[in-house]
């Protein structure tokens, strides 16, 4: 795991336990709260978290933000509990359904515990913190229930696994929407984008993602320079496939 400053306010922490996939959890830290972006895999990923958060943070509020319901972004909820834990009220509703079934699947990159521990306060479109100048909404896209964070003193977004390098991952067949999130992203015009398994995104990576989608839905012929590209496109395509 790397530990490290990305913005004055926000430290990212990268776990490389998962083969493929570096993974971002995000703390950000304004005036009097401090929010947990994801959760990784387990109270023991959250442990340097924990630490860091008694120890620098004592006085203010924790409030931990899934955005989205994947098992990667949610298992180490446990360790925040006492805690408001905040996701779109979809991302509820499928953790509802399938934690089991996620644990059970994944079950050996559990690290430490991973106890069923569901959101406690959902939204539908947004929710603002106006006094520490952080935005969430609603972005549908990788995944029905996605949402992002806009941090309006940083000019930053965090976008959850709606964009990824070198490739977006695609699991809903709603290509449409997930276009439509893109290019709002746009709108807030944003210096810096941090994303659940990228860290160096620009605004040029969401006009790509939108070329791609794009592409997709006019079945468009793609050529990629890597496996990992090639088989990434292969499930994006089945998933479409399998679901229109």
């Amino acid at each position: 795991m790397k530990i490290q400053s990305i913005t004055s306010n926000s430290v990212v922490y990268t776990y490389d336990s998962l083969k493929e996939y570096l993974t971002n959890v995000f703390v950000i830290e304004t005036s009097s709260k401090v929010f947990v972006v994801d959760t990784f895999c387990g109270s023991k990923s959250m442990e340097p978290i924990l630490n860091r958060i008694n120890t620098h943070y004592k006085s203010k509020e924790i409030i931990v933000i899934n955005t989205h319901f994947h098992w990667d972004h949610v298992w180490g909820n446990v360790s925040f509990k006492g805690h408001d834990i905040i996701s779109h009220e979809l991302c509820r509703k499928l953790l509802e359904e399938q934690w089991e079934t996620q644990l059970e699947s994944n079950q050996q990159f559990i690290e430490g515990s991973a106890e069923k521990c569901l959101p406690n306060l959902t939204f539908k479109d947004k929710l603002i913190f106006h006094e520490e100048g952080i935005e969430l909404f609603y972005s549908p896209g990788h995944t029905i229930d996605s949402i992002s964070i806009f941090d309006h003193n940083e000019k930053v977004l965090y976008v959850g696994d709606n964009l990824e390098k070198p490739i977006i991952y695609v699991e809903s067949e709603d290509i449409k929407t997930y276009i439509h999130t893109l290019k709002n992203y746009l709108s807030y015009k944003p210096k810096k984008i941090f994303a659940g398994h990228t860290l160096d995104l620009q605004e040029e990576d969401i006009y790509h993602a939108i070329d791609y989608l794009q592409g997709l839905s006019e079945g468009k012929k793609f050529s990629f320079q890597s496996d990992y590209e090639r088989k990434i496109h292969r499930q994006n395509m089945e998933t479409l496939n399998m679901l229109l």
